[in-house]
């Protein structure tokens, strides 16, 4: 099996026939031309992998063909080599200007001229084998991307159906993952006894992985709920699962909560999460005054004898819960500054009474505060309203 296809063209009979015999001999393919109009002929029925070319000739000179198959997306990758009798620092400078590879001063040995066309070659190898492998990787990197994009969709389809309501509550929510898809998720089921489940978590890492967490989480939160029970038996059951079923470096941090509508409170459980802000009045909109809904507790997956602690707080109707994770307020400016509790509390001062309305200002200032740093990590709010008259 000939070892690649070398074109020869050159003017002077005697070069070519020097040429192809100790290239033949080598175990190359070879074609010739007389000049540069006849080696594009020779190049239309089989492509060279490496062109040795003559300056001077009738017709179409060396410079000229060089130019052409240079300037050819086609042909721009075949290695060329030119032949000149100019010899000297200028003259190689000059062909390598016009776009030649390499050049081989006239007169030249033909054992010089097969051993620059066998180093060529190993590198013309080289060369194929980096192209080979791009194709490889862009073709990989194509699949991840698609897969990437399904698994986002697929996660953004875990979320609960906008615009939303369960048994006298609204909700909204804004979902910013860090790479496309990441480790927030939230949940809002209603309960048979009119009351609302809510859930919100945070899973440690970002992508891939732990949006498959998240689908734990998510999953565990739903079964949980079904058993019955409140935030600290769901807490508990969910923390076992996740225990059971992710590795010891993995873990999510949660915050969930019963609205009960009978007695206008919200039971919940701090699982290592943000502490989510109470508006009062807030579902009404305008200045309102917040509060912290506050709790200790470890986070969920790190071992499954770890306590919880359940609490009460008041939600009346017409009162608005924020929840959120870490990314919206941890983002570090340039300052070393962070927006932290704080300055969310100063943001959700004064919303709209539009829930959706809210939550787009909450994200916009959040980033304006935080100016010119971006949003680094997986940033979810959700905004849930308790309705006038929904107990």
């Amino acid at each position: 099996m000939a070892k690649g296809v070398v074109l020869v063209v050159d003017d002077e009979a005697p070069i070519r026939d020097i040429l192809s015999f100790y290239l033949k001999r080598a175990d190359y393919q070879v074609l010739t031309a007389g000049n540069g109009a006849e080696a594009l002929v020779e190049m239309g029925h089989l492509k060279p992998d490496l062109i040795i070319s003559d300056l001077r000739m009738p017709e179409m000179p060396g410079d000229e063909l060089c130019k052409r198959v240079k300037a050819d997306p086609a042909t721009q990758d075949i290695y060329f080599i030119i032949l000149s009798a100019l010899d000297g620092t200028a003259s190689r400078i000059g062909g390598l200007s016009l776009g030649a590879d390499d050049m081989i001063p006239k007169p030249f040995h033909a054992q010089e001229v097969l051993a620059k066309v066998d180093s060529t070659f190993r590198l013309i190898g080289m060369q194929k084998e980096i192209k080979r492998q791009n194709r490889e990787l862009t073709a990989f990197q194509t699949r991840v991307q698609e897969e990437m994009e399904l698994a986002a969709a697929l996660q953004m389809g875990l979320l609960p159906k906008l615009p939303g309501e369960a048994h006298g509550v609204r909700y909204t929510h804004r979902y910013l993952p860090a790479s496309g898809i990441g480790g927030d998720i939230y949940d809002v089921l209603p309960l048979p006894d009119g009351g609302t489940a809510v859930m919100i978590a945070d899973v440690s890492g970002h992508g891939v992985t732990a949006a498959l967490i998240s689908a734990m989480v998510k999953t565990s939160f739903e079964n949980q709920v079904r058993l019955g029970g409140g935030p600290l038996a769901w807490a508990q059951g969910m923390n076992e699962d996740l225990c059971r079923s992710t590795l010891a470096e993995q873990f999510a941090t949660a915050w969930l909560g019963r609205v009960d509508p009978v007695r206008n409170v919200v039971r919940y459980v701090v699982a290592g999460h943000c502490a989510p802000l109470r508006i009062v009045g807030g579902a009404r909109g305008g200045l309102r005054r917040s509060e912290v809904l506050r709790g200790k507790g470890f986070m969920l997956g790190l071992d499954a004898q770890l306590p919880f602690v359940e609490q009460d707080a008041e939600f009346l109707p017409g009162d608005r819960l924020l929840l959120y994770t870490d990314g919206l307020v941890e983002v570090e400016r340039e300052d070393r500054t962070m927006l932290e509790e704080a300055g969310l509390r100063r943001i959700c001062a004064e919303l709209p009474e539009d829930a959706d309305a809210a939550a787009d200002v909450v994200v916009s200032q959040a980033r304006a505060q935080n100016a010119p740093a971006a949003f680094i990590d997986d940033v979810t709010l959700v905004i849930v309203d308790r309705m006038d008259g929904g107990a």
